[in-house]
């Protein structure tokens, strides 16, 4: 197919190999395995993984999904929630375990080929509902004309409730990844001004009539 794997990335995708295999007849065909490859081992950055999950669903009861999931800290916690479906229920206990509040812009599913043992691919795209500060490679919302970022998630599974689980925490994951590599960024850019005002001598300080306060150069 193209792909070269080794070490972790292919074992991930060995794991997700075996695991499909045991439930899908007549054995994977190349789509399969490209979805495979894409979901397991191109996943960077994992802050957050999901380890399990089930769902209680039917039409007289209300949908609950029971999440396991492993942190940064490389514990493993679980949370319960319900929801108006499956795969609402499930998003909340995610977002229950992840602690990010965002909001869900777009859902799509597709199967990868035909059959009712087919794998499914789900993609989704979330934004931060705390992200009207945000200055750089951002979309407009149509609705309210704010200015958010949007970080892209896709998930595969033979399960649609779990494909669709891959593919949130697979968004969650760059939003915190991106996050973090913001504050970095911030972190660093005072500590150098820092540095320029330590060889530039004291810098004049605002004091709180809106006055300046000229401070005395070495």
């Amino acid at each position: 197919l193209g792909y070269e794997l080794e070490g972790d990335k292919l074992n991930a995708v060995f794991d997700r190999f075996k695991v499909v295999a045991e439930k899908k007849k007549g054995g994977l065909e190349d789509e399969d395995l490209e979805a495979l490859v894409t979901d397991s081992a191109y996943t960077l950055n994992t802050h957050w993984t999901l380890k399990d999950l089930s769902v209680t669903t039917g039409m007289s009861g209300i949908p609950t999904a029971t999440v396991t999931m492993e942190g940064p800290d490389l514990v493993s916690r679980f949370v319960a929630a319900t929801g108006e479906g499956p795969v609402d229920a499930v998003y909340k206990a995610i977002d229950k375990l992840v602690g990010v509040s965002v909001t869900l812009e777009t859902y799509g599913m597709q199967a990868v080929n035909e059959g009712i043992d087919a794998l499914a691919t789900t993609r989704v795209t979330v934004t931060p509902k705390e992200d009207g500060s945000i200055k750089s490679g951002m979309v407009v919302n149509a609705q309210n004309g704010i200015k958010q970022r949007q970080f892209s998630g896709a998930g595969s599974d033979g399960d649609v409730v779990v494909a669709s689980a891959r593919a949130y925490v697979s968004a969650l994951n760059k939003l915190i990844t991106w996050n973090k590599r913001r504050k970095e960024m911030s972190l660093a850019a005072e500590a150098k001004e820092g540095e320029e005002g330590e060889e530039g001598g004291e810098k004049p300080q605002q004091v709180g009539d809106g006055t300046t306060d000229v401070g005395i150069v070495a």
